[in-house]
């Protein structure tokens, strides 16, 4: 509801206009000098004034030049009345900020039409504030990014170069073997983050489109995690994985399922210590639908692993996921940024937690119709 701060010293004049404002539906509050119009103005933050000039205590310019001054109160509105509208009073009271000038007596339709005038001129001022704000936050996220992707990109190729001069220097097979297993990881680790970076852009340029298809998880889930069974078995880790059998299949696009869990899995499999354990476990729950709506299941894939993150590291992921935080220069943002995107476009939900020495990445995802 719009508010509308009156102040008026002439009582009758004063209760006037408030009667015709609040008929109109707008929500009124009054003051009868200056001084208190201006402590009730930075208070309740009108969308409005309407101030006469002159007053005793505090004169309308002064109270004018009060608001204006307060972060607060500085873009509402502000409509002067008076009864000599000179031009050197209109001229200080613009110079000021003023919007308009009614000169008094005025005709309701008059006091109207100031208003509705005043109104729509800061509503469109309010709406190019706002997309001059989301201009400068896209422009800071896109810095960020650009930032975290160099950062993660740097890192495997440091690892390449260093590998490339111990190989060598290194006149032991055994070491050159290992040499050359840390280089086909790293450029493995490259064309990963290389590839994100492209469905990053894809997605949000809209340009990747969504192919729900109906998927057996009996028999794709194995397959799609068995890379990351050997990556935690080159690693000393355990990989387990729980699927119920009447589990059996869901609608969703399997492209963008498997990215997600991937990226989920490859991120605990590099996080997690040796001899430590990782666990994706799939389960399933009926989900709260209206009349007439068909039943929708919630299947939920949670990747856990023995590494515990710290507090604030919590904190900068869950900003992460609910866009209130760009993917900064920790190197967890950008695969995790992918996924949350993934899983933002499939209409589910990922959340993430720590606690007592592990961490749980959970998502959870809708299937409209049960496919078993």
């Amino acid at each position: 509801m719009v508010r509308i701060l009156v102040i008026e010293d002439e009582e009758i004049l004063r209760s006037n206009i408030v009667d015709i404002l609040e008929a109109e539906g707008f929500e009124v509050d009054q003051a009868d000098n200056g001084r208190l119009g201006v402590q009730l103005a930075q208070s309740r933050s009108p969308d409005l004034v309407i101030c006469d000039v002159m007053m005793p205590e505090l004169d309308g310019h002064s109270v004018l030049s009060q608001l204006r001054q307060d972060p607060t109160t500085a873009l509402a509105s502000f409509i002067f009345l008076t009864a000599k509208a000179t031009a050197a009073d209109m001229r200080q009271g613009m110079n000021l900020g003023a919007d308009d000038y009614l000169s008094k007596p005025f005709l309701r339709t008059e006091l109207l039409e100031a208003i509705a005038t005043r109104l729509s001129k800061r509503q469109s001022i309010l709406k190019l504030q706002q997309q001059i704000e989301k201009l400068e936050q896209s422009n800071y996220l896109k810095d960020e990014f650009m930032s975290t992707a160099s950062e993660e990109l740097r890192g495997p190729l440091t690892n390449i170069s260093m590998a490339v001069e111990m190989l060598r220097k290194s006149p032991n097979v055994q070491k050159m073997q290992r040499y050359i297993e840390l280089m086909r990881s790293e450029c493995t680790r490259e064309l990963r983050l290389i590839n994100n970076l492209f469905d990053l852009q894809r997605l949000e340029a809209g340009s990747r489109s969504l192919r729900p298809e109906v998927i057996n998880l009996q028999q794709r889930l194995p397959t799609m995690i068995e890379t990351y069974r050997q990556q935690a078995q080159t690693e000393r880790q355990l990989l387990q994985f729980t699927l119920p059998p009447y589990i059996s299949s869901m609608v969703t696009d399997v492209t963008d399922l498997e990215q997600i869990l991937g990226e989920l899995l490859d991120n605990a499999c590099r996080y997690t210590s040796p001899r430590g354990k990782i666990v994706l476990e799939v389960s399933r729950s009926p989900m709260p639908v209206g009349l007439g709506e068909p039943p929708c299941f919630m299947t939920t894939f949670m990747v856990s692993n023995q590494a515990e993150l710290a507090p604030e590291d919590v904190a900068h992921l869950t900003a992460l996921f609910q866009d209130t935080e760009p993917a900064t220069s920790n190197r967890r943002g950008l695969g995790l940024k992918l996924t949350h995107k993934l899983v933002k476009r499939l209409r589910g939900d990922l959340q993430v937690t720590s606690d007592a020495g592990w961490t749980f990445f959970v998502v959870q995802l809708p299937n409209y119709a049960d496919p078993s």
